[in-house]
């Protein structure tokens, strides 16, 4: 939307400027009268249905005061506080603490298409994860692992007071799929892994 404002605005400039610009020519020149255009305008206007015409400028100021709002509307950034003292606070954003979160859940087994929401509290977060299990696991045990390692990463890694955390199975996966999307991020890891090397080998040659 922010980019669609631009372009509103950058006509708008545009049209002010030719009409400035027209203007102080037809100050020296007396290329047109602006009464004229005025009654071309109001006789135009008298031809067309009076509904239409209004239905028109009804539209035009809706969309005027909607680009109006988002031009002074701005998306406030959803936070989650770490530390607080005398000197200041540390936050820091949902999205961040949620990838983070997920990020160190990859790597275990058994589990798939993980995501992860946080609620912000006063004393603390609500850590809610949601997740595909392989078929066959043991569902308590599997989600109670699941729940302590996101609990622990948030507050040791992350620095949070966990009051709570939740886990939501959304279905089960057979085995062999699991097997095929742990091998395939073990090949990301793998690809990820490789530039690194490279670059420590030719420091070490040169």
């Amino acid at each position: 939307m922010n980019i669609f404002n631009r372009i509103i605005m950058v006509i708008l400039l545009l049209s002010l400027i030719v009409f400035s610009i027209v203007s102080i020519v037809n100050i020296f020149t007396d290329l047109f009268k602006w009464s004229d255009i005025a009654d071309r305008i109001l006789n135009f206007s008298q031809n067309v249905n009076p509904f239409i015409t209004a239905l028109v400028l009804f539209f035009v100021l809706a969309i005027s005061l909607i680009i109006l709002i988002f031009e002074f509307y701005r998306r406030k950034i959803k936070t989650a506080n770490i530390s607080s003292d005398q000197s200041g606070k540390t936050m820091v954003t949902l999205k961040t603490v949620s990838s983070q979160i997920k990020e160190s859940l990859i790597g275990m087994e058994d589990i798939s298409d993980t995501r992860v929401k946080i609620i912000p509290k006063h004393d603390g977060i609500i850590i809610n994860i949601f997740s595909r299990l392989a078929e066959g696991v043991n569902v308590t045990e599997k989600t109670k692992e699941v729940r302590e390692a996101a609990s622990e990463f948030a507050s040791k890694n992350l620095g949070f007071k966990v009051i709570n955390t939740n886990y939501t199975a959304v279905g089960f996966t057979p085995r062999k799929v699991q097997k095929l999307r742990e091998e395939k991020e073990e090949k990301l890891v793998e690809i990820q892994e490789e530039p690194e090397t490279k670059d420590q080998e030719e420091k070490q040659v040169e």
